[in-house]
């Protein structure tokens, strides 16, 4: 990851990192109150879409590079 942020592939490695993290807590962890779940489903959607924006980000690259 940190290679990628060098090529400027990917904003952030700690960012990535981060999403990762949310990733496998919402995955892997069961929060007991309907307040907490609402947190980590907001939390989740809102991880989703910096991940959509960093596909764009590598589709446009891939793009570019290949003439695609």
């Amino acid at each position: 990851m940190n290679r990628l942020e060098q090529l400027a592939w990917l904003p952030s490695a700690d960012e990535w990192s981060e999403l990762r993290r949310i990733r496998n807590e919402f995955t892997h962890e069961y929060p007991e109150t309907s307040q907490e779940r609402y947190e980590k489903l907001q939390l989740a959607i809102t991880s989703a879409g910096r991940l959509q924006e960093i596909r764009n980000i590598f589709t446009d690259k891939i793009g570019r590079r290949f003439g695609l």
